[in-house]
């Protein structure tokens, strides 16, 4: 038997260890809040918490912030604030009614610009009017009466007819109209192009068919297939909306009301409307109801119809609890392409619900103590709740003083929609995730994953140190640090969660106007059906 020579003893090799976590990649909630569909069968580029990100087209990002444009705080509430805008923006006025007087807060320090109004609560309500005279503010308020500010002087005008206690003023065909508290009866001047003269009663109780008085009068643009022409909307206080077209009021030939639709009652106090494009928008217990959708027939309360559809469940509970509140307000703020509904505080909390008017998707602010607010200049200004005057989503930090000092990061919370990737039947175990910024500086987070449909939050919130960069030819050459472009910025954070279905839980500090939350990636290992 032949010998055969033994073979070098190898140790036998372990295969590789089969790849367990699987990588998935999900959108940031561009399509905004959604407290419309269900929990289980919502998209998951939508939200179930969205504060203080506005939802655009490539991503979330962080509102801008805030900075205080006056130093001295006013003894009394800020109840008004409003604008006097002229084409030449160095003359233009910034004013605020606090204590019965108004004051010019144009600059600081803020000094009176007519004391003793008599209006007994500050509630104001303005309109401009251009005629051959010049550029004149419009302004009323119960017990005040009605006042004209010509771009140097306030004056109060005695009109024969109109009753002390006007509520509210616009203008209409070149004809200022005016609505008294408590009043089915509006008022016009019998002058056109001019801001004097006899008030004529017209009395509109006809159309409140919910009773209530006449709470707004609105000025609506629109072509109805004729050529573009100016209708006058009458918003009753319960919620009757009258339509009426023509050119003179003193001729019922030339005069007529078109139709009577129901919107739902209006809050009492506050800008309730906003020309939105060829639309009005009116903020009711409807949510935000295009008033071109109402009278065509394509609006109803059905929560899936209308602008607001994704948020009305919240929304409109809201608006019936605060109602009777001051005040709201509605506000289209171009500088940052969103539409604003601002909420009367709820205690020492500000809330306000914005729209991108691009995209239609739904976020909501706070840390922005709006007590009343404005546009001046095209820009958003507001007072706070400790009676000075901000200018509101401007720069990258909250509650800036005066001079460009101290001030915070803005806070921003996320939670996205639940997601199953693509396997509601198998159990998942959640292990890593790891958030995608576009911004020039990285934020601070912390995250969770939620599973089961909880909304469990985040504990504390993430500390953010801005780092402040160098201006050229200002700050010292090798020794300042100069700003540059945005640049993506991701992480791993390590996460649990053991469940079908998962939602990132993420709440941010960072440079609000400029940090883009683009996506997020989960790492995870996929389990059985049980």
């Amino acid at each position: 038997m032949p010998l055969i020579q033994p073979r070098p003893f190898k140790v036998p090799k372990k295969s590789a260890a089969a790849q367990v976590s699987q990588l998935r990649v999900s959108p940031a909630p561009v399509g905004g809040l959604n407290f419309r569909d269900s929990i289980a069968e919502m998209p998951p580029q939508d939200a179930l918490i969205l504060k203080n990100f506005i939802p655009k087209r490539t991503g979330t990002q962080l509102r801008p912030g805030w900075q205080y444009t006056t130093s001295v705080l006013l003894e009394d509430p800020i109840v008004s604030l409003f604008s006097y805008n002229v084409p030449d923006v160095v003359n233009g006025k910034l004013f605020a009614a606090s204590g019965g007087d108004i004051w010019d807060v144009t600059q600081d320090p803020p000094v009176v610009s007519q004391a003793s109004t008599g209006s007994t609560e500050d509630h104001w309500v303005t309109t401009q009017f251009s005629t051959s005279a010049g550029n004149f503010l419009l302004a009323v308020s119960p017990g005040a009466g009605y006042w004209t500010y010509d771009g140097s002087t306030w004056t109060q005008q005695s009109i024969t007819g109109l009753p002390s206690d006007p509520e509210t003023v616009m203008v209409w065909k070149n004809r200022v109209w005016f609505t008294i508290a408590d009043s089915s009866s509006v008022y016009y001047l019998d002058t056109i192009d001019a801001i004097t003269g006899t008030a004529v009663q017209f009395e509109m109780g006809s159309l409140l068919r919910n009773g209530g008085y006449i709470r707004s009068l609105i000025n609506w643009t629109m072509d109805a297939g004729i050529g573009v022409d100016d209708y006058l909307v009458v918003v009753g206080s319960e919620g009757d909306l009258g339509v009426w077209q023509g050119t003179d009021p003193t001729d019922p030939d030339k005069f007529s009301l078109r139709g009577v639709w129901y919107v739902g009652p209006v809050p009492d106090y506050g800008n309730i409307s906003a020309a939105y494009g060829g639309d009005v928008m009116l903020i009711s217990e409807l949510g935000l109801v295009p008033i071109s959708k109402l009278v065509n027939g394509q609006f109803s309360a059905d929560l899936s119809q209308g602008p607001s559809s994704k948020v009305q469940s919240v929304l409109s509970p809201l608006i019936t609890e605060l109602k009777h509140n001051p005040s709201f307000d509605l506000r289209i703020i171009t500088s940052s392409e969103i539409l604003m509904i601002k909420l009367p505080p709820q205690g020492s909390a500000y809330e306000q619900f914005c729209m991108n008017v691009s995209t239609g998707s739904w976020c909501t602010f706070d840390n922005m103590p709006i007590v009343s607010c404005c546009l001046f200049g095209g820009e958003f200004y507001f007072a706070t709740d400790d009676n000075r005057i901000a200018r509101g989503l401007y720069g990258e930090l909250d509650q800036v003083s005066i001079d460009g000092t101290l001030g915070q990061a803005v806070q921003g919370e996320i939670q996205t929609a639940f997601n199953a990737y693509d396997a509601p039947g198998n159990l998942k175990k959640f292990v890593m995730a790891r958030p995608v910024f576009v911004t020039r500086q990285p934020p601070s987070f912390k995250l969770r994953i939620n599973t089961q449909y909880s909304t469990q939050g985040v504990a504390g919130s993430p500390s953010f140190n801005s780092d402040p960069n160098s201006e050229w030819d200002v700050d010292s050459w090798n020794l300042g640090r100069w700003s540059s472009a945005s640049n993506t910025y991701e992480i791993w954070t390590g996460v649990f969660g053991l469940g079908y279905y998962g939602s990132l839980r993420m709440r941010v500090r960072g440079l609000g106007g400029t940090t883009t939350f683009s996506s997020y990636h989960v790492m995870g290992e996929m389990g059985g059906i049980m």
